[in-house]
């Protein structure tokens, strides 16, 4: 926790200023090897694409020319001359030692300059010369297809308002674009006139700071738009015989290809930085800052997945939704989508098993969300597309036992026991010795008996240190600013009276990290600006400590009349 010494601040008109140590607050690792597995998937099928707007090779320079470098750093393909390269779009880009500059300035001849700075001189380079590839084809797809008015037409919906237009199909893609222009315009001046430059680090922090937030907007939209277009081809002719005319001069590339580039440059910014850092030395001025850069634009590239992977989660949820009649649960539950930060975890078919008086065993489809879990369950044998919602309860309030011990008088040919847990539902206030929400359930197999069960029971996260409480993202208190707390350090929540948070993680000193609600953003504040108010969470939390009293009282009164029988004996 941020245990500097120094206590949170306490409200009052002007809270005082915060003092924290870089030690105090808890280092977050981050798994940046596998940061860009699932969008990196999403855009396998263009990657043998060539070289769409200048794709990083490896290659290898440890011959015997003395115009060879190290292999184990980021370079492109063999580029034209510069005065070619330059007025070409073909994607390929200059080493950094053939530019005008440094061949006329002779620090390639002798000792002048070490082979790691020339590696790190040329992998500083390359993110300018891949970034400016990658802005000329954005002014290809600008000039080809979003400059059309004819393009633009074709993406109207036909008479139906629920379905995307232009502006929900091609999203930030003009804020996008306007990145990289801006990107380019200022990689460029850091070069003008120079030979060697001595970091990107100045550049690039305000686009990692904030900027490229705006690629979390457009990959989240990635899935949507790719989909639609890719509808709107098969279903419409004129539209595919429109965009082929166009693609049939931009050899071999397609629309899709072009509207894909960006989530494909987000993701190799990390391999870009990670290449300068292979090269810059521990002891380098230009270190910390490199390191710093390259963890947050992993941790963008990774809201990135998992927004682009809600998104096409929050479409499913939305045409599940379609189907199901909430009438029976309204009182808890009246849409999917309702909660922005709701998704499916685990869905499936099961039965559910009547043993009572002999074998019943009904078909019911069970969704695990983030934050609860509904059971349904087709009841019109004449409509199977249509379910209706049975059952509800926040994640609080589960609990599974694996083991099923089948009744003397069930039929046990018919029981698959090695397939059956039990699953009990309840609400909060509702005493454990109730009967109601109690389920037998069958599944398929035992392979996916086990799957039901590690996601119904997810193992408690602990933490190693004892001055922190670490919450489930599903089992989270909610808190509301009673006063205006004005960030004092960069990785604070600035918080005005009345928004709410989710506290994710708790510390003894007083300081909390969570959530934002409004924005999403998270972030460090006092709970001493803050007050609990009513959650799932506080409602669980304080019907356990109802039912421990009740348990308490019970063992005390059964204890009082054992003492009692033993004294009239």
């Amino acid at each position: 926790s941020r245990l500097s010494g120094t206590p949170p601040p306490v409200p009052s008109t002007l809270p005082p200023p915060l003092t924290k140590s870089d030690s105090a607050a808890p280092k977050h690792s981050i798994a940046e090897d596998s940061l860009l597995g699932s969008l990196e998937d999403d855009i396998s099928e263009y990657e043998d694409d060539d070289d769409i707007y200048g794709q990083i090779h490896a290659i290898d320079l440890d011959g015997d020319d003395d115009e060879d470098l190290n292999a184990d750093f980021v370079v492109v393909q063999k580029p034209a001359p510069v005065q070619q390269q330059l007025s070409k779009a073909s994607g390929f880009r200059e080493y950094w030692h053939e530019r005008v500059e440094v061949v006329e300035s002779g620090i390639l001849e002798g000792d002048q300059i070490t082979k790691n700075e020339r590696a790190r001189q040329e992998a500083m380079y390359e993110i300018f010369t891949s970034e400016q590839t990658y802005r000329k084809s954005m002014e290809t797809l600008e000039k080809q297809f979003l400059n059309d008015n004819l393009f633009l037409c074709y993406l109207e919906p036909d008479d139906d308002e629920d379905m995307p237009g232009p502006e929900d199909i091609l999203g930030n893609i003009d804020e996008i674009m306007s990145i990289s222009k801006r990107l380019v315009d200022e990689l460029r001046g850091l070069y003008e006139s120079k030979v060697t430059i001595d970091s990107v680090a100045g550049v690039l922090r305000p686009y990692v700071d904030h900027l490229f937030s705006a690629y979390i907007t457009y990959c989240s939209n990635t899935s949507l738009q790719q989909e639609i277009i890719t509808e709107k081809r098969k279903q419409d002719p004129e539209f595919d015989k429109f965009l082929d005319g166009i693609e049939k001069s931009l050899v071999g590339q397609n629309l899709q290809s072009f509207l894909i580039m960006p989530m494909q440059r987000i993701c190799r910014m990390p391999l870009l930085l990670d290449a300068v850092l292979k090269k810059t030395d521990e002891d380098h001025p230009d270190r910390q800052a490199m390191e710093t850069l390259h963890k947050q634009v992993c941790t963008i590239v990774q809201t990135c997945n998992d927004e682009a992977r809600k998104s096409e989660v929050r479409r499913e949820m939305a045409s599940l939704e379609k189907r199901c009649d909430f009438s029976k649960i309204s009182d808890s539950m009246t849409s999917f989508t309702g909660n922005k930060t709701r998704y499916i975890v685990k869905e499936g078919v099961v039965m559910k098993l009547n043993l009572k008086g002999g074998f019943k065993a009904i078909k019911i489809n069970i969704w695990l969300f983030t934050d609860c879990l509904v059971i349904g369950a087709t009841l019109d044998p004449k409509d199977e597309s249509k379910i209706t919602l049975t059952e509800y309860c926040p994640r609080q309030g589960i609990t599974v036992v694996s083991h099923f011990q089948p009744p003397r008088n069930a039929p046990k040919k018919k029981l698959q026991t090695e397939n059956i847990f039990h699953l009990t539902l309840k609400k909060a206030g509702q005493l454990a010795n109730s009967k109601h929400g109690r389920h037998i359930i069958q599944c398929p197999s035992p392979q996916e008996k086990q799957k039901w069960l590690e996601v119904l029971r997810p193992p408690a996260v602990e933490s190693e240190n004892p001055d922190e409480t670490i919450y489930e993202e599903w089992d989270v208190p909610l808190v509301k600013a009673e006063h205006h707390y004005s960030k004092a350090n960069e990785d604070d929540l600035e918080l005005y009276k009345g928004e709410v948070c989710r506290v994710l993680k708790k510390y003894t000193d007083g300081w909390c990290y969570g959530v934002r609600e409004r924005d999403g953003q998270k972030g460090w504040f006092p709970m001493s600006f803050m007050v609990e108010i009513q959650s799932e969470h506080a409602r669980y939390r304080d019907a356990k400590r109802k039912q421990e009293l009740v348990d308490a009282l019970a063992q005390t009164a059964q204890a009082q009349g054992v003492f009692n029988t033993m004294i009239d004996r």
